[in-house]
């Protein structure tokens, strides 16, 4: 017969294996922006990041294009400052940070890593180099192997970001310059049950699933101004607020103005 100490202690142990999921669950909002290009006239970084930071955002996730000159230390040391040290950073690079290889070599002074992941509880985030030189618009070789071998991680979600999508807005704005390479990349990303993928480059927002995984690009919050016609006549500056609700999680895209222009969840 089980005594009155050993039967709190069932009980203790039943709460935590009750409560350790849902703990896992417990993550913090975070942010997605892209082609910020700081440096540029129009570049409204810092806006956002105050933006952010009162929306209680601690985790910064930028796709690309961070600066407006590759290989330009002052916008580097700019852009850092502009995002501050409240937020934890993480950074996809795009053709604007990585054009050639001194100013790979520029951007490896701030971030040693070219290509990574973090995770977070039940999910892998995981952070892709569209442009290393030899291999623009693409993901390849070493890199490749790497992907793959970090999908295979056991987690409820894999997400991914990079700066150049699979499948742009504008034709042959992004990876799809070499289909062969962005068909693979996208045969792994389903065999590895991607969830996400996130992406920057065009300037403009759109989303759209295909097989099964949810495919997104995010506003501008800087440099080349796409015509009208391709906005709809709307602003093309903006950001993606993340949140987990439960087992999913809730994606919110939001204007300069915190006007919600789209929202969608990622969850099973």
């Amino acid at each position: 017969m089980m005594n009155a100490k050993h039967r709190w202690v069932t009980l203790f142990v039943a709460i935590c294996i009750f409560l350790i999921p849902f703990a896992a669950w417990a993550i913090t909002p975070f942010a997605i922006v892209g082609d910020s290009h700081v440096g540029a006239r129009n570049s409204v970084y810092a806006k956002a990041i105050d933006q952010l930071k009162k929306r209680g955002a601690s985790t910064l996730i930028h796709i690309g294009d961070a600066i407006d000159t590759p290989g330009s230390s002052k916008q580097w040391k700019s852009f850092l400052d502009n995002t501050g040290q409240e937020m934890t950073l993480h950074l996809a690079p795009g053709n604007h940070d990585i054009s050639g290889k001194r100013s790979l070599e520029v951007y490896l002074r701030f971030f040693p890593e070219p290509y990574y992941s973090f995770s977070d509880g039940d999910t892998l985030f995981v952070l892709l180099n569209t442009e290393l030189p030899g291999e623009e618009s693409m993901v390849t070789g070493e890199q490749f192997l790497w992907l793959s071998k970090e999908l295979d991680k056991p987690y409820r979600y894999r997400f991914v970001f990079l700066h150049q999508p699979l499948y742009p807005a504008v034709r042959l704005h992004g990876l799809d310059h070499n289909e062969e390479a962005r068909d693979r990349l996208h045969r792994l990303f389903v065999e590895k049950k991607v969830s996400l993928v996130m992406a920057g480059h065009d300037h403009i927002y759109k989303r759209a699933v295909k097989s099964g995984i949810t495919y997104v690009i995010v506003p501008q919050l800087g440099g080349w101004l796409p015509p009208s016609f391709l906005t709809n006549g709307s602003s093309s500056f903006g950001y993606v607020l993340s949140e987990r609700k439960g087992r999913s999680y809730l994606f919110t895209v939001l204007d300069m103005e915190d006007t919600v222009k789209d929202s969608f969840s990622v969850g099973r």
